[in-house]
């Protein structure tokens, strides 16, 4: 009986001192529970405070990239209008100069509209403002602008074309009522196309990454897919006629070049202006393809379910927009008065003496002889007479 006693006693004992171990163990495991826990929350406290912190740096450097857009395009636009209204008695207001100014006011109002609705949105750490109400009037903005800057630019390569390939229906009629009339029907046209998203056939969409809006070129709906390659394909097509336009007219008046290369009677004024017109056409041919093509591609890849790349998306957006900072810039630096000065510079460079021609003396010194053989050369291509007036 006693043995039994002691045996329970040791035994009872040892359950307490298990109990008493185990409930140290778990007070341990909870500490140790709590400490992971701590850290963990501190981990991903430091690592929401990074991605907060990279964001808004990375907003604040493109707040000043887009400052600086918007003053050049500013700046350049209003430069360019400056120079051709100074240079109006020389130009006399052609075809190509009213188109040139109206290209420059679509430019310029496309700036003045736009860029401060992307200025609001990087200045709010790449926030979005106004919700949908304001991304419909962006989406519209950029459309009627992007749409209206390639048509204008596709109606100076039309005119351009049409005045040195078919010189004689070229100078019949009223050129300045027709110029007016086709810049109307560009604004009207891209207005009207701008406005059918907003109207129900087609949607304005919040584009990555998150900071301006654009037709949805990844539509399901039937209406939307239909509006978007409808858009894609006419602005492609506004460009493909430009490239083709303008390579015609460079074909044309290299042609003429070599024709008249032996004919001692050729104006050299005349020729001057063909060369001028040959720089800047491949000029705009390089900026409008570079600029316009991209964004176009890529609307018509989304749209047919091809893989989402938003950064490709995103540059391509980009190119598009630095066309209205191009577009003057192309004028102000390869206009006419630019490029005699230029070789002029490069003859006095190597030595090579002035033309004769360009001299303001030797001209106002022609002989009668040589008069008639220039309005003789005009009568037979009075296509450089008007070529002259334009560029």
């Amino acid at each position: 009986m006693n043995v039994h006693t002691f045996l329970h006693t040791i035994l009872s004992k040892a359950k307490a001192d298990i109990a008493a171990l185990n409930k140290t163990m778990a007070s341990t495991d909870s500490i140790l529970t709590t400490a992971v826990l701590n850290d963990s929350t501190t981990s991903s406290s430091l690592n929401a405070s990074v991605m907060d912190t990279q964001p808004e740096n990375k907003s604040k450097g493109y707040l000043g990239m887009i400052v600086a857009m918007f003053l050049l395009a500013l700046v350049f636009n209003i430069s360019a209008l400056v120079m051709i209204i100074k240079s109006s008695k020389s130009h006399k207001w052609s075809a190509f100069y009213r188109l040139m100014v109206a290209l420059n006011i679509t430019d310029l109002f496309g700036s003045v509209t736009g860029f401060p609705v992307l200025l609001a949105t990087y200045a709010n750490d790449v926030q979005w403002q106004g919700g949908q109400p304001v991304c419909d009037y962006t989406g519209y903005m950029i459309s009627f602008v992007f749409l209206s800057s390639a048509s204008l630019i596709g109606a100076m390569s039309t005119e351009r074309f049409i005045g040195v390939w078919f010189p004689f229906y070229y100078n019949s009629g009223n050129k300045e009522k027709r110029t007016n009339f086709i810049l109307g029907g560009i604004w009207v046209s891209a207005a009207v196309i701008g406005l059918l998203p907003i109207l129900g056939f087609g949607e304005y969409v919040l584009q990555y990454p998150g900071t301006w809006c654009f037709y949805n070129f990844r539509a399901t709906v039937l209406g939307d897919k239909v509006y978007a390659y409808l858009y894609s394909v006419i602005w492609l097509l506004i460009i493909f006629c430009t490239i083709l336009f303008n390579v015609l007219v460079i074909v044309k008046l290299i042609l003429r070049r070599i024709k008249s290369k032996d004919k001692k009677k050729e104006n050299s004024k005349a020729k001057r202006n063909e060369l001028y017109s040959i720089i800047l056409l491949v000029v705009i041919v390089i900026v409008t393809a570079t600029c316009g093509v991209p964004l176009a591609i890529r609307a018509i890849v989304n749209e047919s379910g091809s893989a989402q790349d938003d950064n490709a998306d995103l540059h391509a957006s980009r190119m598009a927009t630095f066309n209205m900072i191009l577009d003057p810039l192309v004028y102000i630096l390869f206009r006419r008065e630019n490029l005699e000065w230029l070789f002029r510079f490069v003859r006095k460079t190597r030595g090579m003496p002035e033309k004769p021609s360009e001299n303001s003396s030797t001209v106002s010194g022609k002989t009668d002889e040589t008069t008639k053989s220039a309005t003789n050369l005009e009568s037979v291509h009075p296509e450089i007479s008007e070529s002259e007036t334009k560029y």
